[in-house]
């Protein structure tokens, strides 16, 4: 089997959860034997290919010329929607009317995608349950959900700690780009009311909103990214995990850092709840008081690796990328 996976151009330099979904599905799928081409190149010969399998509808612009290019070689088309309705926050968080207005425009490209290929990924029941609301889509969908690597498991926390001079685990950590999404300005307020210190990984989308974070908390500590053993080491040495986010579906840096045995506190809204049930803690990202609360509570909670148990029973790659293939494999047949 021979497959053409598509995704925007700039999914290195500018990394999101997309890329990271997007690459270690392709790591996997020819772990297990599948003939995986990576391409963001709309005139790609698709001649070659079973079938494409096109990842991310919020950044429509890239993914409709791909999915055009599938229709021109009349491929089976496969989607990794990995969508959200983004438009809301939009509203509430900027109510600009050019950034909403171009929201509900590239909702027809959305629809016209939606309504048109193969065979719908879904990463939750939810997402799938917003798209069928959204769009009205009648196609084929099968859930795959996000998966995480073992590996995050096995991380010394000393190298970690000893490199960024902090004394103990009683330190708030969050992953992730730093942007108004994320809401890592809340967090930099509420670790410096409560002098616990702040770690940031990731890089920094948004330079405005980043000073802010520092403005509030001077104190916090931003790395920009890290090595995989780094990583894996930074989310051992850290007591509590924040991602208080808009929304998350449901945040692939959270399913690390709950492999590794980090208390969790992200937000309800997009599929957390689906993936992390009762074994971390909710708080959206407009109550304050509510995210200091849980903060306070997690930091004082010893970690019981319940929620890694549950990860590694439901949520490894190996085992994503089974059903990825099983997918693959009804739709040729």
């Amino acid at each position: 089997m021979k497959v053409l996976a598509y995704i925007r151009n700039d999914y290195k330099s500018n990394i999101g959860g997309d890329s990271i979904q997007f690459t270690k599905t392709v790591e996997y799928l020819k772990r297990k034997g599948i003939d995986v081409v990576i391409s963001s190149n709309q005139h790609e010969d698709l001649r070659p290919y079973d079938l494409v399998h096109i990842f991310n509808t919020i950044r429509i612009g890239d993914t409709y010329r791909y999915y055009k290019r599938s229709k021109d070689f009349k491929k089976k088309i496969v989607l990794s929607p990995i969508y959200w309705n983004y438009g809301i926050y939009l509203y509430k968080n900027f109510n600009k009317a050019k950034f909403i207005n171009r929201w509900n425009m590239d909702n027809v490209l959305r629809k016209e995608v939606m309504q048109n290929v193969d065979l719908i990924l879904p990463s939750s029941k939810i997402e799938l349950d917003i798209i069928k609301k959204d769009f009205n889509t009648k196609r084929p969908c099968k859930i795959v959900y996000n998966g995480v690597d073992a590996c995050f498991s096995e991380g010394k926390s000393e190298k970690f700690l000893d490199r960024y001079e902090i004394n103990n685990e009683n330190f708030v950590l969050s992953v992730g780009r730093i942007c108004p999404h994320k809401n890592q300005l809340t967090l930099a307020k509420i670790c410096q009311s409560i002098d616990i210190p702040f770690v940031m990984i990731g890089p920094v989308n948004d330079i405005e909103y980043f000073n802010k974070c520092k403005d509030e908390n001077p104190f916090l500590i931003h790395i920009n990214g890290l090595n995989h053993e780094e990583l894996v080491s930074a989310y051992r040495a850290a007591k509590v995990h924040c991602l208080v986010s808009w929304y998350e579906t449901p945040g692939l840096v959270n399913l690390e850092a709950g492999i590794a045995g980090c208390n969790i506190l992200t937000t309800p809204e997009g599929s957390t709840k689906e993936y992390f049930k009762d074994y971390v803690e909710y708080s959206t990202w407009d109550d304050d008081h509510n995210i200091l609360e849980k903060i306070v509570a997690l930091l004082s909670k010893n970690k019981d690796y319940n929620l890694k148990n549950h990860i590694v029973n439901n949520f490894l790659w190996e085992d994503i990328a089974d059903s990825i293939i099983d997918a693959y494999r009804t739709l040729l047949n």
